[in-house]
């Protein structure tokens, strides 16, 4: 676990530098939500550097990760030398909220089929790599762990993936995914209700 939900000894913005970070929330009746996962190149934490209060969410590692940590103070102190150093975590802020917003409007508009098709189609860009005429999304998952990011359970997932593992539309081994026809995913994504 790099935070929790409430630490405020640790104020830091982070940089991914490899790996993959879970960013979650756990409820008090222990159901957990997965809100994002992060990767190379993205930053995470500057809600807290911002507002000076406590971790909003969980953050845990999920594969190997290095990780440059920046301490509050450091961000601070430079950003009173360079104020574009503020634009620049308002910029990061917006983009969360940004996918915040995508996600509610998934959440409020579409079916859990369209749902997960989407997130996959979203998985592409960060995690696809081309194998022959496929797509393998190269981050490990479960179906437990998809249920939580759509917040829903494992059977309503794997009764989804059995379908499109019957129709060909993707294939899941060990937890990988490899999407095999992204024009039926895509037409998933887009049925509404």
């Amino acid at each position: 676990m790099i935070h929790a939900i409430g630490d405020n000894d640790d104020a830091a913005l982070h940089f991914v530098v490899s790996g993959t970070i879970r960013v979650c929330n756990v409820s008090t009746s222990g159901n957990a939500m997965t809100l994002a996962h992060l990767s190379s190149g993205e930053w995470f934490g500057e809600i807290s550097i911002i507002d000076d209060n406590p971790r909003t969410h969980d953050a845990w590692t999920i594969n190997k990760v290095t990780l440059i940590s920046i301490p509050r103070k450091v961000v601070i102190q430079t950003a009173q030398q360079y104020p574009i150093l503020y634009k620049h975590l308002a910029l990061i802020t917006c983009a969360r909220i940004r996918r915040a917003f995508d996600w509610i409007d998934d959440a409020t508009s579409l079916n859990i089929s369209a749902r997960l098709a989407s997130m996959l189609m979203g998985f592409i860009g960060t995690y696809g790599k081309q194998m022959g005429d496929d797509i393998k999304i190269d981050l490990r998952l479960s179906q437990e762990e998809l249920g939580f990011m759509l917040g829903t359970t494992r059977q309503t997932i794997n009764k989804i993936i059995q379908s499109w593992q019957k129709q060909e539309f993707i294939d899941m081994h060990y937890g990988f995914i490899t999407i095999k026809n992204q024009s039926e995913l895509k037409a998933i994504m887009n049925h509404e209700s």
